[in-house]
């Protein structure tokens, strides 16, 4: 049985209101990186237009896919046409959802969209490492930034939540973008894009550490993500 996860935080000032964002998924201790975030109201949803136009976006086809190419390399510049995760914004979950209540023979309507599933968070979907046996750890870094070794992981920007199950996928009608996908994560759009906008590219890793020849190595799933990945999926 899923169980919601509401993040929610004290009013810290009069301009500031607490965003609830009742969100999937299912969260084990395990899996949940605590984190309180509060949202300004200004910061950007999607507008009615918007709402109508993903909408009927679905109603004509499956909307496509924002895929995260994949990076082998820390010193790799170009990025390669192999898929590493895909991107879901509030516009393609809304499109998605209209697309699989298309099919059925009942349209959705804007008054049927709930709020988690247009509230300003992107869904990031990374796949396994290779030969990852545990779940691993997520990150995310300037383009070209190690994940080996520090203890904790530095990171630009922590996730309201992380999950390695596929539901949250599956609950807004998309379907499962990889048979190894290892992670399914979800950050605040506004701060997503701040982060991106501060370094360009930045680097989304999945990422385990093991003991090799070598030493202690980190083995990964590392995508390349970029401020017009977010612009075109609107």
């Amino acid at each position: 049985m899923l169980r919601s996860l509401f993040a929610f935080a004290p009013m810290v000032a009069a301009s500031m209101v607490v965003v609830l964002l009742i969100d999937p998924p299912a969260l084990t201790p395990a899996e949940r990186i605590p984190t309180l975030h509060v949202l300004n109201r200004g910061n950007r949803s999607l507008a009615t237009q918007d709402l109508h136009r993903a909408i009927a976006l679905g109603e004509m086809a499956p909307p496509p896919l924002s895929v995260i190419p994949r990076v082998h390399t820390t010193t790799e510049v170009q990025p390669s046409r192999e898929a590493a995760g895909v991107l879901y914004t509030p516009f393609q979950r809304v499109a998605w959802a209209a697309y699989r209540r298309q099919l059925i023979n009942r349209p959705l309507t804007s008054t049927e969209v709930p709020i988690w599933l247009s509230a300003p968070v992107v869904y990031l979907a990374l796949r396994y490492p290779p030969g990852a046996l545990t779940i691993p750890t997520l990150a995310l870094v300037p383009a070209g930034s190690s994940t080996c070794c520090s203890h904790p992981q530095p990171t630009l920007l922590r996730p309201i939540w992380v999950t390695a199950e596929i539901e949250p996928i599956r609950r807004f009608g998309a379907p499962v973008p990889f048979p190894d996908l290892g992670l399914v994560a979800a950050y605040p759009q506004d701060l997503l894009e701040n982060v991106i906008d501060g370094f360009v590219d930045i680097d989304v890793v999945g990422f385990y550490r093991h003991e090799s020849s070598d030493g202690l190595t980190s083995t990964e799933m590392r995508g390349r993500i970029s401020r017009t990945d977010l612009e075109t999926l609107y």
